[in-house]
């Protein structure tokens, strides 16, 4: 079961739940699904010491101990990004180089037999999100622009971020990326804020991105889409 349905399910954050099972020495595991046979990201094995490029078949993966933690940590900051997490191929260990931002057939996975060992979310105490919050709710404020445009986005029952995002940026900060353009007034709820394409450097990579200036606030702001997907979560 993916981690992230589960947790709306009980009224829970990913972190809460992913902490809760690692505290009973419960695993998460790495799925690597989709239509295709073999995996659709760059993954590394060890091999004496060193990691190698590797390309393994789909399927339901455990992690290392080591980024098990990892995950949960990233987890507690709202990070959901799976770069870098190793998981078990019998007995080799492969590390997830990179997943492209679009693939969601590589997730987080929970067995339901572990999941049926935690007490209701009722019973938990310093439960992030209480089961009677919608937990697509959390963290997300309504203090600049693209907050108040995640959040009705979420308020209308449009959950998937990157259906968002392609609405936010090829509809609302329109025309080509590729071109110089002048910014776009465009409203956020209460707030008015001029928008247009960019692309934006990331950790890892040449990102997507918006750049965004607030009518009035003489502040340019960029969000790549990246960023964007870990608001909206």
């Amino acid at each position: 079961m993916n981690l992230e349905d589960v947790a709306i399910q009980r009224g829970e954050t990913p972190f809460t739940l992913a902490r809760l099972l690692t505290k009973k020495e419960c695993k998460l595991y790495l799925n690597f699904g989709g239509g295709k046979e073999r995996l659709l990201c760059i993954t590394e094995k060890m091999i004496k010491g060193y990691y190698h490029l590797f390309q393994g078949k789909k399927g339901v993966y455990p992690m290392t101990l080591t980024s098990q933690h990892e995950c949960v940590q990233r987890l507690s900051n709202n990070n959901f990004d799976l770069s870098g997490l190793s998981f078990m191929v019998g007995e080799d260990e492969i590390r997830l180089k990179s997943v492209d931002d679009e693939d969601r057939s590589v997730c987080v996975v929970v067995l339901t037999e572990d999941v049926e060992k935690l007490p209701p979310p009722s019973q938990i105490k310093d439960t992030f999100v209480t089961s009677t919050i919608t937990p697509h709710k959390r963290k997300i404020l309504k203090n600049s622009p693209i907050s108040i445009f995640i959040d009705e986005q979420i308020s209308n029952g449009r959950y998937e971020w990157q259906k968002a995002w392609k609405e936010l940026r090829e509809n609302i900060a329109d025309d080509k990326n590729t071109k110089t353009e002048d910014m776009k007034l465009h409203t956020f709820g209460e707030k008015a804020a001029f928008i247009r394409r960019t692309m934006k450097h990331t950790s890892n990579k040449f990102d997507y991105a918006i750049e965004y200036q607030e009518d009035g606030v003489p502040t340019i702001k960029t969000v790549a889409k990246q960023d964007f997907g870990r608001m909206f979560r």
